[in-house]
């Protein structure tokens, strides 16, 4: 099989995760009361209001994405998912604004709306094969990739917010989880490039990079040199939901260490200097 046909047996695979989390997402929305908008937030800020408010934002660029031509210069996954970073102020502020013009069952009814025209899209649509993602384009490929990301961090601010409230909520596919976690995993080592730590986060990822202490102001660990054979001499091991929430900075590195969520043996384990990666 070539290079060409991986790709695009892969993302076709990735337009069918993105649309099953969306359904799934879609039907917890569907199922939201009067009260549950009111639910105080688990994740600092963000109540379901918001987070509804802010998810209808993303899901509106995303659609307007996906039917834009592309004409900007190209960037990496990395780079991208430092722009989402780099804006989340914005974002934030743009979700307040929407939130504060509609009524939480409104917001919901809108988001629904968006959801499905955004699922009609990425299954049935002719979708360009280069996104113009306003901060360079990006391969269909790694904008699925970082959308479903985007997407299974919404899902669990969602249902952490609605559980704690004493609502039973489904988790999101496993491939859906699975894609979140290796998309993250991926902005990792090309964040600290290097082979001095290996992160395991079975079953869906490992990825060997350099020391983060090394960081350079620009956020990109320089690279360094390494054994070449084996396993690195440190390791880090944690599961997929504390490994999306640290890398997201909706939980502290210390606090999923002291949690036991996290478990790092060897030199140089201290992921902190890196983190955030994602918004």
């Amino acid at each position: 099989m070539t290079p060409t046909m991986r790709a695009q047996r892969q993302t076709q695979k990735l337009r069918h995760t993105f649309a099953e989390e969306l359904r799934t997402v879609e039907d917890i929305v569907v199922g939201l009361v009067p009260a549950d908008y009111a639910a105080p937030p688990v994740h600092p800020g963000w109540d379901v209001r918001l987070l509804c408010a802010g998810a209808l934002g993303r899901l509106t660029d995303v659609s307007a994405q996906l039917e834009r031509p592309s004409a900007s210069r190209p960037v990496t996954l990395e780079r991208y998912a430092s722009h989402l970073l780099a804006t989340r102020h914005r974002r934030y502020d743009r979700a307040v604004d929407t939130a504060g013009q509609d009524t939480g069952p409104l917001l919901g009814d809108q988001l629904v709306a968006v959801i499905e025209d955004v699922v009609a899209g990425v299954v049935e649509g002719d979708l360009p094969a280069l996104v113009d993602t306003g901060a360079g384009q990006l391969s269909l490929l790694d904008f699925l990739r970082v959308h479903v990301l985007e997407l299974v961090l919404f899902h669990d601010d969602l249902a952490r917010t609605l559980r704690a409230a004493g609502r039973q909520i489904v988790a999101p596919p496993v491939e859906a989880t699975a894609t979140a976690v290796r998309t993250s995993a991926d902005i990792l080592a090309a964040r600290a490039p290097g082979k001095a730590i290996e992160v395991r986060i079975p079953p869906f990822a490992a990825v060997q990079i350099g020391d983060p202490v090394r960081a350079t102001p620009g956020g990109v660990v320089a690279p360094e040199p390494a054994h070449t054979r084996g396993t690195p001499p440190a390791v880090i091991e944690t599961d997929a939901t504390t490994f999306l929430r640290v890398m997201s900075g909706r939980m502290s590195w210390d606090s999923a260490v002291a949690d036991h969520g996290v478990m790092a043996s060897g030199l140089r384990t201290d992921l902190s200097p890196l983190l955030p990666l994602i918004a």
